[in-house]
């Protein structure tokens, strides 16, 4: 094994991404703790710092990291935020702690902007919802995940003025009154959410495959619920007769 000597300090972009990668690491915790610092540094600026760090303290800072990330917000939590689509999940054997590990460990992670005012990145949110929907083909799922992400978004939008974070979802569209979006799940989908048909008979019971759901934001605060086909024409990206017909007809509801 070759030595390494101290060398030059990192500087604090480098220092970041050392700190990040043992607090998200755990296995490269345990090759610090086991085999010392010139095991696991890269170059001399690392086998500085690594030399220096207090194991049982990164410890507790990793444990606090992912308890922060589980819990990003005052009000709730990751757990709380995507209830249907973790007992999905946990239905074929995912634990919180599976998912949170997998999360931590890959590249929508490192898309959320952990650190207020660095710089503009995706709420934890949106950034947990790309990993769970990463390489999923079972539409449920996808529907369930992006419903619950939707729903997340869109409370935002309602009750956080300036935004703290950037959405990437697409589809989300300004209004009088806010932000719109609309998006279609398969019917089973949304029956299982409980979902208001505003007085409408459901999708199923209409025997439809499909059913268009739209999110609003207004002064009055979030609405969201299916719709019919005639009000997803307000979203359509092409103006037209329509498409305005159907915004004027939102916006007598108090909705656009």
């Amino acid at each position: 094994m070759t030595t390494l000597e101290p060398g030059a300090s990192l500087d604090g972009e480098r220092l970041t991404d050392l700190l990040m990668r043992l607090l998200l690491d755990a296995d490269l915790r345990a090759r610090l703790a086991d085999e010392g610092a010139e095991a696991v540094a890269a170059h001399p600026g690392e086998l500085e710092c690594l030399a220096s760090v207090d194991l049982a303290e990164l410890d507790t800072t990793a444990r606090r990291l992912r308890t922060q990330v589980w819990r990003p917000g005052s009000g709730g939590s990751l757990a709380t935020t995507f209830p249907r689509s973790l007992r999905v999940l946990q239905g074929t054997g995912a634990t919180e702690s599976d998912l949170l590990t997998g999360f931590l460990g890959s590249p929508h992670f490192a898309r959320f902007r952990l650190i207020p005012y660095t710089a503009p990145g995706l709420s934890a949110e949106e950034a947990f919802a790309s990993y769970l929907l990463d390489g999923v083909e079972e539409r449920a799922l996808r529907d369930t995940v992006t419903h619950e992400l939707m729903i997340a978004l869109f409370t935002a939008l309602t009750c956080e003025q300036p935004l703290s974070f950037v959405i990437e979802a697409e589809g989300i569209v300004p209004t009088e009154r806010g932000h719109a979006a609309v998006r279609t799940y398969t019917a089973p989908s949304v029956a299982t959410w409980g979902a208001n048909t505003g007085g409408r008979p459901s999708a199923e019971a209409q025997g439809a495959d499909e059913a268009h759901y739209a999110y609003f934001t207004t002064p009055a605060g979030l609405a969201h619920g299916v719709v019919s086909g005639r009000v997803a024409e307000a979203f359509e990206a092409q103006p037209s007769d329509r498409r305005e017909t159907a915004r004027r007809a939102l916006a007598h509801r108090g909705l656009w």
